[in-house]
């Protein structure tokens, strides 16, 4: 069966002359694209729940420099599987041939990138085109003794690349247990059959899809399959997930079991750390606070497919260890004085996905830590020296997560935050002067998602800092900046800014009169694209608040000629409230407060979200006359 199976491959792989040429693509196809996959093809055999097969071929044209990317002629592999044939080819626009590159052309590397340790490889070919359009094919044969993860079916994976044809088929003789998860096939007339020995799927002809700002994540819209079978081996532990309760019972106990033993001595001096103290709270802040200090990342991607964390012992022995290992290593040392907590497994990154609860299979790319108490959860970032006790920031915040726990895997929720939750609030005094040079001092406060976006300050060198500030304020001329000082309150969660500044020319004069904008710093200049024909629901992820007030000192003889009423802009989307008074004959107070609220909208609604943030842009800039006495 096997030589049949190879005999099959060389078949497929030889092509027909010509039949790549540029001009086979229906016209529809080749529209404003950069690159059209001709034909995918994936064909998995399973010999057993331990063992399978995978073929893969794709044929891709190029049709500019920015398709290139849509190339991933990369196959990776470990001491669980072998590539048993990889090979390449180049086409021109006519379809002729015009280079070739065998397995021994390839690129065999370690797959570690910043990884310190790993026993991942990758088998890849690098091309560099002389000229556009050409046609990629790429293929290889790999069997692999894991077979925790099946790789899923995504037809386009790419915005502006269409879909010629694309097919993806599980040959399951033996019936192994599996289950797929399906998204979005009926709106792309997906053809699709499942049986006991045999799952298959194919799709012909999907236009390519432009991106639209502020849309759901791709995969959220376009066709896609996740497999994944319900006994399976990673490396070589056999494991089942039929539920999520069975699930993190088996990953408890092959893969967590025995690995939380630390030394006599640091038990003995974290109980000294916590011998004064009652709370098991302040018990946990005080022993995450103290692994920060010890430890240091490092990614390590071995030990039973790279899921597997070293043990606490070698993470305290060697103070470094990567999401896995410091995950572990945190929860042995809360063990040690009483206190639970769960290894718990999530989708990672500013869009990164929850968890899907109804496709029970190893999933995520990151372990952060869960401590229980009765009044909440309390999440640790075990990977971050910097990151506060319970905070989250925007790299896991709320999204779905999966718990191990003795009584087998939980789905849990991480931290929201809501928009009151991420405010900025800034406030300045500014004096300007007769010349109009424009000075004075500024304290900022920024909580929830925002302090993750302002705590690195505090590490950061001068040069960096005034690099920030000056990028951030570039509508200030020739801006100067003194005496700034940071104050990260790691318990309230609140980062301040504090600095002396001084600008040139900030106000313009006409005559006797001078026009000035009052909000000096916090202006919102985003400004989203119209698209007339929007085809996806707005997703604004995070909601956050700014607030501003600022006292401004006018120059000596001048006073208010015009003001702008008080602004009040209210929306589905959030409010903006802007005002001007005058606190005496030469001092205005400017206040200011923008909400911007998350949530999810439909397309038909998102000509009025671009409609509100240009309003918003334009009152940013709104101006008040002044004129001498």
């Amino acid at each position: 069966m096997r030589l049949l199976f190879i005999l099959a491959f060389l078949c497929v792989s030889m092509p027909v002359s010509g039949q790549y040429a540029v001009s086979k693509i229906p016209e529809d196809l080749k529209e404003d694209v950069n690159a059209v996959i001709r034909d995918q093809e994936t064909v998995i055999t399973l010999e057993n729940y331990n063992s399978m097969t995978l073929y893969y071929k794709e044929v891709i044209t190029v049709f500019n420099r920015n398709g290139i990317s849509a190339i991933n002629a990369a196959v990776g592999y470990d001491s669980s599987s072998s590539i048993k044939k990889a090979s390449a080819k180049v086409f021109d626009k006519n379809g002729k041939e015009i280079k070739k590159m065998k397995r021994r052309d390839f690129i065999d590397v370690s797959a570690s990138g910043g990884v310190m340790y790993s026993d991942s490889k990758v088998l890849y070919v690098d091309y560099t085109p002389r000229e556009y359009p050409f046609t990629f094919e790429f293929e290889y044969l790999k069997e692999s003794t894991s077979t925790a993860f099946l790789p899923k079916w995504d037809p386009s994976p790419q915005y502006l690349v269409s879909t010629q044809n694309s097919s993806y088929k599980i040959i399951n003789n033996k019936q192994v247990p599996l289950i797929s998860r399906k998204y979005n096939l009926e709106k792309f007339n997906v053809t699709y059959a499942e049986t006991p020995t045999e799952y298959s799927y194919q799709l012909s002809g999907m236009k390519a899809v432009k991106r639209e700002a502020l849309s759901p994540e791709y995969t959220e819209f376009t066709p896609v399959v996740k497999l994944a079978l319900q006994r399976f081996q990673l490396m070589n532990q056999s494991g089942v997930a039929g539920t999520w309760k069975d699930f993190g019972l088996w990953m408890g106990e092959k893969l967590l079991k025995g690995r939380d033993k630390i030394p006599r001595a640091t038990v003995a001096k974290v109980e000294q750390l916590v011998a004064a103290v009652e709370d098991p709270k302040e018990k946990t802040r005080i022993i995450y606070e103290y692994m920060q200090g010890k430890t240091r990342y490092v990614y390590i991607g071995i030990g039973i497919g790279g899921w597997q964390p070293s043990p606490a012992m070698e993470v305290d022995e060697l103070s470094y260890g990567d999401c896995k290992g410091l995950t572990n290593y945190t929860k042995a040392l809360l063990q040690s004085q009483g206190i639970e907590s769960y290894y718990t497994i999530v989708d990672a990154g500013d869009d990164g996905l929850d968890i899907d609860e109804d496709f029970v299979a190893l999933q995520g790319n990151h372990v952060i830590l869960t401590v229980p108490f009765e009044d909440e959860n309390v999440f640790l970032e075990c990977t971050s020296q910097q990151t506060p006790y319970n905070y989250l920031g925007n790299f896991t915040d709320n999204r779905t997560a999966l718990m191990i726990t003795p009584e087998g895997g939980i789905i849990t929720k991480t931290h929201v935050y809501d928009t009151k939750d991420n405010l900025q609030r800034l406030q300045a005094t500014a004096t300007i002067a007769s010349d109009f040079k424009l000075s004075g001092t500024l304290a900022e406060i920024s909580q929830g998602i925002n302090y993750g976006n302002k705590y690195f300050l505090e590490s950061a060198t001068n040069d960096d800092v005034i690099t920030y500030y000056k990028e951030m304020w570039g509508h200030l001329n020739n801006v100067t900046l003194e005496n700034i000082k940071f104050e990260n309150d790691k318990r309230a969660i609140t980062f301040t800014e504090k600095l002396n500044f001084e600008t040139d020319n900030y106000v313009s004069t006409a005559g006797d009169r001078v026009l000035l904008n009052p909000n000096i710093f916090n202006r919102f200049q985003y400004l989203p694209t119209v698209e007339e024909n929007r085809t996806q629901p707005l997703k604004i992820r995070r909601g956050r608040t700014f607030q501003d007030e600022i006292e401004i000192l006018l120059p000596d003889g001048y006073i208010i000629e015009a003001a702008f009423d008080p602004i009040v802009i209210s929306s589905k989307f959030g409010n903006y409230k802007a005002s001007v008074e005058p606190i005496s004959g030469s001092k205005i107070n400017y206040k200011r407060l923008f909400t911007l609220d998350s949530g999810t909208f439909s397309s038909e609604e998102y000509g009025d979200y671009v409609r509100f943030i240009q309003q918003i842009v334009k009152k940013d800039k709104s101006k008040i006359v002044l004129t001498k006495q």
